[in-house]
């Protein structure tokens, strides 16, 4: 699941045009020419926080989609640069929509570093900067009531601090905000003008997190048919798939994630670790266990080229180590019982 956010105001109609191209790129897995959009935005616009908002959201995307932290030095020193820009933008604000949009990058700034410090488990460096965020985004709304955009990030971190680890639960105001969040994303999801598309897999992976159905199968489809090339997408309706127990279709989309992994990230071994791990899962729940222990050697393979340490690694590799356990006790059980087929004839036969 990624957040698209980004900052817009007093442009001209070309500008607009650009950035829904850029983002267009995003969401089909084209980074590159979606770079040098955000880019040229850097020169021509220094003293706009647009420019590092979306350098900034672009940079996310990108190493959530190839599981890799290799452009993170380039993401903080665009974050700071932003908020510095983001700070002076807000000082000659001299409309209401100017202010809004001032404080919506801002907050947009602070919620991507949030989110990244948070993968990495810095509780407190996440905190501190996702109740900066929030902040900024219940001014923005304030005083911009029409931004609808701000209530995915708002939703986002609602939904955030509802399912921090126990131990960092008592840092933080008690309450459960997952309802509260789930609204807020889905009032993003249907007025947001500029980041409509992102909210609704949010949206829809949220929605099948806390209580899985099949509207959430549904809103996460409609994004993939839209954008049949982007890899996140397809993981959130995975992800759908999964909640409701359909491994069936959770396998048919992994398969389809095989070649669009393969096509650019080759060298990224820990994305195609996690894809083969997930894929084998996928064959051993559909009782599938040669295949499923095939695939978890591949996993296991690209595992073992892994050189950047990743902060859910250890997760990985003990949800391996169990995937393989099960695996081993089903093949034993088929040696000494022989197929489900014909343990079930043996049984009628008793009976």
């Amino acid at each position: 699941m990624f957040l698209i956010l980004f900052f817009f105001t007093n442009f001209n109609t070309r500008l607009d045009y650009s950035i829904f191209e850029a983002l267009n790129l995003v969401y089909q897995d084209d980074y590159v020419f979606a770079e040098q959009i955000f880019d040229s935005l850097i020169t021509k616009y220094p003293k706009t926080p647009i420019s590092y908002v979306l350098k900034a959201g672009l940079l996310d995307a990108y190493m959530l989609d190839h599981s890799t932290n290799e452009w993170e030095p380039d993401f903080y020193r665009t974050i700071e640069k932003g908020i510095g820009v983001g700070k002076k933008s807000l000082k000659e604000a001299r409309t209401r929509e100017d202010s809004g949009w001032s404080y919506f990058s801002l907050a947009s700034l602070y919620g991507y570093r949030a989110v990244r410090k948070g993968r990495h488990k810095s509780y407190l460096k996440a905190l501190s900067d996702a109740y900066k965020a929030i902040s900024y985004y219940k001014k923005t709304l304030r005083i911009y009531p029409e931004l609808y955009d701000a209530y995915l990030g708002l939703g986002t971190f609602h939904f955030a601090l509802s399912v921090l680890p126990r131990f960092v639960k008592w840092f933080i105001a008690p309450g459960d905000y997952r309802e509260k969040a789930l609204k807020e994303i889905k009032l993003a999801a249907d007025s947001a003008k500029y980041t409509r598309i992102p909210a609704r897999d949010e949206y829809a992976w949220v929605l099948a997190f806390l209580k899985p159905s099949r509207k959430a199968v549904r809103i996460a489809k409609s994004v993939v048919d839209s954008y049949p090339n982007s890899r996140s997408f397809m993981w959130t309706l995975a992800f759908t798939y999964r909640r409701r127990g359909h491994w069936w279709e959770v396998e048919r989309v992994f398969k389809k994630l095989v070649p669009m992994t393969l096509k650019d990230q080759r060298e990224y071994y820990y994305s195609l670790t996690i894809l083969y791990y997930n894929l084998a899962k996928a064959k051993y729940f559909n009782a599938h266990t040669d295949d499923a222990e095939w695939y978890l050697d591949l996993a296991y393979f690209y595992l073992y080229f892994v050189r950047e340490k990743m902060p859910d690694m250890d997760d990985v590799i003990k949800g391996m180590e169990r995937l393989r356990k099960w695996i081993n006790r089903r093949k034993q059980w088929r040696a000494n019982h022989g197929t489900i087929k014909n343990f079930r004839r043996v049984q009628k036969r008793r009976h």
